[in-house]
């Protein structure tokens, strides 16, 4: 780009910067971006995190290890579905 390449059309746009935004709220802005890099760089890492995890994961069951995560949750049997007539719950028709 031919832009930065020359040093007085540079100067002009951060001259033309502090004209329209004032010298007050550059250093915010500035540091609103930094922060705003910040946040990006460390989700793009944490989506690659997951995605070797899950390439790992999937390597594991093209291996033929069983995936015996337990889950948490109750098990309702139909007898206990019919032992409570007045719940909330209205049987599909």
């Amino acid at each position: 780009m031919q832009l930065f390449r020359n040093p007085v059309i540079l100067l002009v746009l951060i001259v033309l910067a502090f004209l329209l935004f004032g010298a007050n709220k550059l250093p915010k802005m500035a540091r609103n971006m930094g922060q705003s890099m910040r946040i990006l760089k460390s989700e793009v890492k944490e989506m690659k995190a997951e995605g070797s995890t899950a390439k790992q994961d999937d390597a594991q069951e093209s291996q033929g290890q069983d995936d015996t995560t337990p889950v948490e949750g109750t098990v309702i049997s139909n007898s206990e579905k019919t032992a409570k007539p007045n719940s909330e719950e209205q049987p599909s028709k």
